[in-house]
């Protein structure tokens, strides 16, 4: 039996002109999550990791961590289907029409122009309403990858680190929380996506979620861990 851990990236940089590198406490919670695996003597036999620089930073902390301690730590190999979703991106295409159309997105919307401190709690209460419906399939985005499409290159991708799984093996794995809850969708057997996509709400940065591999059999073993990082350094975006 193989187990592999899928961790989330540290926190990036939300709302800066580049979110896809991490922030000062991203890259704390990062060197967190080495200092814990060296303590509990973690043995990997393969390292993959998305080709976002969020996801190859957080492995790039967690690595040198063990070197500094002179132990041993895979070279990545870098996976595309690791990637997280383009549910930004989508969300940008559409916004202008979209928050027209439903009153509540509307209200959220306006009262950022009103009030700018409302930025961050608001935008990330538009973004939990687009996401959930857009994976739902109720929101077309034409000019944006498609959740359907994101969830399928996933899969490939976790079939081409399972077909180099060798039995017994353990394997890490950087990439995003939308990422994350779609294996562990396709572990539990979910066909409804937009409990998928609240999932991937729920993924904490540096969190790890385990699945079991044998004999063609991916079970989920644990979701969303997080027993390095103290109440104050936890983040979700």
């Amino acid at each position: 039996m193989s187990k592999l851990h899928f961790f989330r990236h540290a926190q990036a940089s939300y709302l800066s002109k580049n979110y896809d590198q991490l922030s000062p406490l991203g890259e704390q919670q990062a060197a967190e999550l080495g200092n814990y695996l060296v303590r509990k003597k973690m043995h990997f036999d393969q390292i993959y990791v998305g080709p976002l620089r969020r996801q190859i930073h957080t492995y790039e902390i967690v690595r040198d961590t063990y070197i500094s301690q002179q132990l041993s730590f895979p070279e990545a190999t870098v996976i595309d289907e690791l990637r997280e979703n383009r549910a930004s991106t989508a969300l940008k295409s559409v916004f202008s029409e979209w928050t027209e159309t439903i009153p509540e997105v509307k209200k959220w919307r306006d009262e950022i122009e009103a009030d700018a401190s409302l930025l961050r709690k608001n935008s990330l209460l538009i973004f939990k309403h687009f996401i959930q419906d857009w994976a739902e399939g109720k929101i077309h985005t034409p000019d944006v990858e498609s959740w359907n499409t994101f969830t399928q290159d996933v899969k490939k991708g976790v079939d081409h680190i399972l077909s180099h799984t060798k039995k017994g093996e353990t394997i890490g794995a950087f990439t995003s929380g939308g990422t994350i809850s779609t294996i562990a969708g396709f572990a539990l057997h979910i066909e409804n996506q937009r409990r998928v996509a609240a999932m991937n709400l729920a993924v904490r940065n540096t969190s790890f979620s385990s699945f079991l591999y044998s004999k063609d059999q991916f079970n989920l073993l644990s979701f969303n861990e997080l027993p390095h990082l103290e109440e104050e350094m936890i983040t979700f975006v």
